[in-house]
């Protein structure tokens, strides 16, 4: 199925402090994690209700990899409770912005790319979707838990 396009993301704080983790645990390489949830509000809304945190198997300061039967694994589970892949976390050592690897790989998996990276001295999060061959902004909403 195509991946709608987000107008918004939604975590928790409990959510976006895992998110944190996964950037402090891999640092100084990038962190990368699956967002598993569900779309509403027509594919608008993109809601994540887990966070599956992923080895990099890259093992790199400038790209990410997930291991294919890990994703696979976590998919499958996902899907037994009714939940899809509606974004891909990663952390950068650099300002919060796609590079042209990240925009290549967009090209497979059109859903939501959140990305923590540094913007002078301060982390900061900004989400993005590849859409129709243009690169979208994409709100974070923080919702209770």
């Amino acid at each position: 199925m195509a991946q709608p396009r987000v107008a918004r993301i939604q975590l928790t704080s409990l959510q976006r402090r895992q998110l944190y983790g996964v950037r402090r645990r891999a640092w100084p390489n990038e962190g990368c994690a699956l967002l598993l949830g569900t779309f509403s509000e027509g594919g608008l809304i993109a809601r994540v209700f887990r966070v599956a945190e992923t080895k990099n198997i890259a093992n790199s300061m400038s790209a990410f990899e997930i291991d294919p039967e890990h994703q696979y694994c976590i998919l499958a589970a996902a899907s037994k409770e009714g939940l899809e892949q509606v974004g891909i976390y990663h952390s950068h050592p650099a300002p919060p912005e796609p590079s042209e690897s990240d925009l290549e790989f967009m090209k497979y998996n059109p859903c939501v790319w959140v990305i923590d990276g540094r913007k002078r001295l301060r982390f900061r999060m900004k989400a993005y979707q590849l859409w129709q061959g243009f690169l979208l902004s994409v709100d974070i909403d923080i919702v209770p838990e």
